[in-house]
């Protein structure tokens, strides 16, 4: 059985995905029910932001179609289901969206299709999924996979396209992998690991607890070095020469865990323990300091600056959560805004962030942001606040900046220029 390969949802996973599969020149059949979406990318428009995206859908435009008609996955032996799993505002994941996909889609797949949900689940869910198909559905014979997704907001394209491993999960890992399914798989040249479904499910919410506690010993060192008068740019050459923390650790230290997706997988664990009388403190004390973490920048205006009385100017870059992504949920900037306009006049740039901000004036550039300012606060990674101009800081009332996530490069600034706090630096 031979055609094209299906994608079923186009959020953030599903549009990366398609349009990387068709990368590297097999046909693909996007699909979803929202005609909007489907109707901004059949004209070549991108609703999501990632580096390099652009010149991606370019090179695959012969080979990806976008449609919103569910019938068109009949004709493709290998459907892939790459739905983001939305979450609430404490981190719990709803998989009902996935579901109502799958269950729209599943009338209009033929008999013997590989159906691979990349969509990232709870442990048990492609299970009880299998069970569900098997029993609704006898004549169908789909043969269900959980694909781990790996990608990262802002590097999504690289992710997909170079992932380190892949990992499958499997009815039974010790088969072999339907043809359709591991043909597509080998092009991208890396390990296959096939393991049974709840495996695969947890796995990745086990990388990504691994992460939260190596920023959660970041944050907890450097403020340990502010305090005793220590570098904590100094002490990270000497961990990451150690072979068992490595050259790629997450050992830099920064507001805390935002994006929506650390702290997902961190409630998922945490309710999964609670229902199997698994101890998960550990999780319970990760999950109520990153709560708290993005204090740092109070503290900081606080001695500085609100300790002198007035109504201080403030300017703020970044209001996306990260670099490279136009993304603000659970963006820790918001949260600095949230707290500080109370006592400050805010104004935020952002580079590719256009939304209106409750307590802020957003601004067109980063000049007119620090225009008469007491104060610089740099609270997302952009790479072009990494050596800010002197001429725009000079127009600042006080050259106070704050870096709260180690993006400007202090070899860069001149001598005096400025007064800069940085995190994990004592004085």
């Amino acid at each position: 059985m031979s055609g094209p390969t299906g994608f079923l949802g186009l959020s953030h996973l599903g549009i990366i995905s398609s349009i990387g599969w068709a990368s590297f020149g097999a046909p693909v059949i996007a699909v979803d029910t929202d005609e909007k979406a489907v109707a901004i990318l059949r004209e070549g428009a991108l609703p999501v932001h990632e580096p390099s995206l652009d010149e991606l859908l370019a090179r695959s435009r012969t080979h990806i179609e976008f449609s919103a008609d569910l019938r068109r996955l009949s004709a493709c032996p290998l459907v892939i289901v790459a739905r983001d799993v939305p979450t609430n505002d404490r981190g719990e994941s709803d998989s009902s969206a996935v579901l109502d996909l799958i269950d729209a889609a599943i009338p209009h797949l033929s008999p013997g299709t590989t159906l691979a949900l990349m969509s990232q689940v709870t442990p048990g869910f492609t299970r009880a999924l299998g069970e569900r198909l098997r029993t609704s559905r006898p004549e169908l014979g789909i043969k269900l996979y959980y694909w781990v997704e790996t990608l990262i907001f802002g590097r999504a394209v690289e992710r997909f396209l170079r992932p380190e491993r892949l990992i499958v999960g499997c009815a039974d890992p010790a088969a072999p992998l339907p043809p359709e399914l591991a043909a597509g798989l080998l092009r991208f040249g890396c390990p296959i690991l096939p393991m049974r479904y709840e495996s695969a499910e947890l796995t990745k919410t086990a990388i990504n607890l691994y992460l939260c506690a190596a920023v959660t010993y970041a944050n907890t060192m450097s403020d340990l070095c502010e305090a005793v008068g220590a570098d904590w740019g100094e002490v990270v050459p000497a961990l990451r020469l150690d072979a068992r923390i490595g050259p790629s650790s997450y050992i830099k230290p920064g507001l805390g865990i935002a994006g929506g997706n650390l702290e997902r997988d961190m409630v998922t664990l945490q309710d999964l323990g609670s229902a199997r009388a698994v101890d998960t403190a550990l999780i319970d004390t990760m999950l109520v300091y990153n709560a708290r973490r993005w204090r740092w920048v109070l503290r900081k205006v606080e001695e500085r600056l609100f300790a002198k009385g007035g109504r201080p100017v403030l300017a703020v870059w970044g209001l996306a959560y990260k670099k490279d992504t136009h993304s603000t949920k659970n963006s820790m900037s918001l949260r600095v805004i949230g707290e500080l306009h109370r006592r400050a006049e805010v104004r935020a740039y952002d580079p590719v962030v256009r939304i209106e901000v409750e307590g802020a004036h957003v601004v067109r550039s980063r000049e007119e942001a620090l225009a008469g300012a007491d104060a610089l606060l740099v609270l997302t990674d952009w790479g072009e606040f990494a050596a800010p101009d002197p001429k725009e800081l000079a127009s600042m009332r006080r050259t106070l900046l704050i870096d709260a996530v180690g993006v400007v490069d202090r070899s860069r600034l001149a001598a005096g220029q400025v007064e800069l706090v940085t995190m994990g630096r004592g004085t």
